[in-house]
């Protein structure tokens, strides 16, 4: 039976981080309309709130942001899938195949050190100004991101787990699949993290050089018409997708690893 005043502590104490999370975002906007009002700034340089919502509803309403956003996470959704499965495929390879490793060291080194969107006039100048490029350096930047910190998961994993699942008579595959795979987990995720929030900066970073479509182009088209406030809308809805990715990364990161909760000192 379920006791009714453990239930509402767990909601109040919900209720109380809920409320903690939101008083920054509170006190942003908060600001940005105290500066609007009493800051005289002009328009172009700080666009009212109304200004940014109404464009949004208008964009809403005519199918124009639909059409962009739908690109973008196309475009997203394939390169930082497709990157991040090879990388983390990469960094198992690497993790327990020594001689593997040292055979990509210096160029896996080498090649993660060069900016992913240094690339960029580069891959336009071999394959164009399609979706291909944009995708492909999407998938660089997210197999970067993941394969380094998925070989550390590796490496770090108790010797001790892999002799005893080895004296119990597992194979190589059931102690990759069984015993390095779960123990790399948290280094996994903390890639998988870092790679989704930087597949949003690639993307827009190129559809704003060699777009005809994306939210990075709808950002560059009112940057040259000097509409601050779609600007403002665009650079809004970039950071909804974000932190939505990340949160569907976290959500999924609490079902794979739910033995990972509570294990973090709190204050």
């Amino acid at each position: 039976m379920r006791c009714p005043m453990r239930d509402d502590f767990q909601f109040g104490k919900k209720a109380g981080r809920l409320l903690i999370k939101i008083i920054l975002p509170a006190m942003i906007i908060a600001g940005w309309q105290i500066l609007v009002i009493y800051g005289d700034l002009p328009p172009i340089l700080l666009p009212k709130l109304e200004k940014v919502g109404a464009d949004f509803i208008t964009y809403l309403m005519n199918g124009e942001l639909l059409h962009h956003v739908l690109i973008s996470l196309r475009r997203c959704a394939i390169g930082f899938f497709a990157g991040s499965a090879t990388g983390i495929a990469m960094g198992i390879l690497l993790g327990w195949f020594r001689r593997l490793e040292d055979f990509f060291d210096v160029t896996l080194n080498f090649s993660r050190s060069i900016p992913k969107t240094a690339l960029a006039p580069l891959l336009i100048v071999w394959f164009g100004f399609g979706d291909f490029p944009k995708v492909l350096l999407i998938g660089l930047g997210a197999f970067f991101y993941t394969v380094i910190p998925t070989l550390e998961g590796v490496r770090n994993v108790d010797n001790l787990l892999v002799k005893s699942a080895r004296s119990m008579g597992a194979n190589d595959r059931q102690i990759v699949l069984s015993v390095i795979l779960p123990a790399s987990m948290p280094s996994i995720y903390a890639g998988i993290r870092i790679a989704a929030a930087s597949s949003f900066v690639i993307l827009l970073f190129v559809e704003i050089i060699s777009g005809n479509s994306g939210l990075g182009f709808l950002l560059e088209n009112s940057r040259e018409s000097l509409n601050t406030s779609t600007m403002f809308m665009t650079l809004i809805v970039v950071g909804i997708l974000g932190f939505s990715l990340d949160w569907l990364v976290r959500f999924t990161e609490k079902k794979v690893m739910p033995w990972q909760r509570g294990r973090t000192l709190s204050r």
